[in-house]
């Protein structure tokens, strides 16, 4: 090969035995937003034929649809670019009269090899400043044939899709795991979707939020009179949900009282509410997840080995939003159309002008090089706030903190020599789905104690009452603000709202919880689960 050839990744040792990779790119930026998201499965390269990308080919669909369109792009060349597969790598060869081609965010005009390792991740491929397409590999195994509700086309979400495919229909216990924002709460529903007990509705509890002091009640039932304030018989969530499935989200801060009777209930399928000598039997699928490091939490003692092992009959790990580059376009575009289209502001990605074409292009960018700490909240928690900056503007701009932010973790591409050959290093696969040991070291958490009142409520006003968000803000952990909440009298709770006011709300804001929220001031989750216990309308 001659040395003008450029290399993305770590070069293969001659005795490298090539892996079967499925090939695809996949739309992360069009000026038509339609097409965000649309892939072209570039087969014809396990075939030893080239595959070429130009304004007319190839086809590319959105996912689980089945309109076909070209990039038909006026500025990029009709003069197509070349990709071949050779021996375990990707040659990308640019056309000399064609558009210009930037792999990863540096120009490329002789022939480019990228290796496996960089596809796995996913290779930014930028046409003339104009189409920023994703490369990427998938393993040949057989994709879903159910979207279950989740947006992407990348090998991680594609995984997860596979995974509740193969254990809806069981009746095992699952255990879900991955970083905070990853969707877990959406994993476990695509599982009760997909399963025989669809029928009934899944019941989602939030076992950090539950007081230590209740929690064995508020799962497992409480006779009359068994504690002070007990005046009638109190079914717990295992026997609300006989017959269905039962999400128990953040498992790993349940008491060890709750560890306990976990394992009971697990082991015999019966439970027993407090004061009752009875037990009774119910069939339920539990579905846990949770964010925590169990393996650590069995080492410190404060997570129970034999109940780790109950749980998790079967595990499905999500992956964090940056290990999903060939995601990340289509779901920034599906943010930002409806949190655009929430305030009635859709010409912002309607009728985009040439300046806004480059500021989007830019922001679409810096997204697929930022790490993405929160992952898919946080992507979501960004869109609503660049829509809301964008709200009655003539010209659309991206939040200065917001902007900044991208950039701090883009690489610096552009300073790098564009006429030398490359030897990029390697990025290495990562020991787990969710391992972040690549990553600098987490700011220790704050001691509720040094968070005063006023701090509080306005990391909770600011946040609008998201608590996972609100948590992360003030930098403590999810159960530590959970306590704070319930000993503050000044913060209001759904359990303090009257069931005549909660009707009155719904009915004035017809049913939307958005602005059901903003009216009574708590957390949507907690004022979903109350208007879904009250049996008040339909809580959408």
């Amino acid at each position: 090969m001659s040395n003008d050839t450029t290399m993305w990744g770590t070069e293969r040792p001659a005795s490298f035995t090539t892996q079967v990779s499925r090939y695809a790119l996949t739309i992360a930026y069009h000026h038509d937003w339609t097409r965000i998201g649309a892939t072209a499965y570039l087969d014809v390269l396990s075939q030893g034929a080239s595959a070429t990308v130009s304004r007319t080919e190839p086809a590319f669909r959105l996912p689980f649809t089945r309109t076909e369109f070209v990039l038909d792009d006026r500025y990029v060349s009709r003069k197509p670019i070349s990709i071949q597969q050779l021996n375990g790598r990707l040659l990308i060869t640019p056309h000399p009269e064609g558009t210009e081609v930037r792999v990863d965010g540096v120009i490329v005009r002789t022939p480019t090899y990228v290796f496996e390792e960089k596809l796995q991740a996913g290779v930014v491929l930028e046409l003339g400043r104009r189409v920023i397409l994703v490369l990427h590999s998938l393993s040949p195994d057989r994709n879903s044939e159910q979207m279950h509700r989740m947006l992407g086309v990348s090998e991680g979400i594609e995984n997860v899709r596979r995974a509740v495919d193969r254990v809806a229909d069981l009746n095992v216990p699952v255990l879900i795991r991955g970083e905070t924002g990853t969707g877990k709460e959406l994993v476990a529903s695509a599982l009760h979707n997909a399963s025989p007990r669809a029928p009934k509705p899944m019941l989602a509890v939030n076992v950090g939020a539950i007081p230590d002091t209740l929690a064995i009640a508020e799962l497992f039932g409480a006779r009359k009179g068994s504690f002070t304030g007990s005046v009638k018989d109190k079914p717990g969530y295992f026997i609300q949900a006989n017959g269905s499935t039962l999400f128990l989200d953040e498992i790993g801060d349940a008491p060890d009282e709750v560890q306990v009777a976990l394992l009971r209930t697990l082991e015999t399928g019966e439970v027993r509410p407090v004061g009752s000598a009875d037990a009774v039997k119910v069939d339920v699928r539990l579905v846990a997840a949770t964010d925590a490091d169990l393996e650590s939490k069995m080492k410190s003692q404060d997570f129970r080995n034999p109940l780790l092992q109950r749980l998790a009959g079967f595990e499905i790990w999500i992956p964090r939003l940056a290990h999903r580059r060939a995601d990340i376009g289509l779901l920034l575009a599906e943010f930002l159309r409806f949190e655009l289209a929430a305030i009635k502001e859709e010409r912002h990605w309607q009728q985009l002008t040439p300046e806004s074409e480059n500021l989007w292009y830019a922001f679409f960018l810096h997204a697929l090089d930022f790490n993405w700490p929160g992952n898919i909240r946080q992507m979501r928690n960004i869109a609503r706030q660049v829509a809301i900056h964008n709200r009655l503007a003539s010209f659309i701009s991206i939040p200065p903190r917001i902007d900044a932010m991208l950039q701090e973790r883009t690489p610096a591409a552009e300073t790098v020599a564009q006429d030398t050959p490359i030897q990029a290093e390697a990025t290495p696969a990562p020991a787990h789905p969710c391992d972040d040991s690549d990553e600098p070291a987490a700011t220790p958490r704050r001691k509720p104690s040094t968070i005063d009142e006023a701090e509080l409520i306005q990391a909770l006003e600011a946040q609008r009452w998201d608590l996972k968000n609100t948590a992360d803000v003030l930098n403590i952990s999810r159960a530590a603000l959970y306590k704070m909440i319930e000993a503050n009298p000044h913060v209001r709770k759904a359990g303090d709202i009257s069931v005549d006011e909660l009707t009155r709300t719904y009915q004035r804001c017809n049913g939307n919880l958005e602005q059901m929220v903003d009216a009574l001031k708590v957390s949507k989750a907690a004022l979903k689960r109350r208007i879904n216990e009250l049996a008040i309308g339909s809580a959408g």
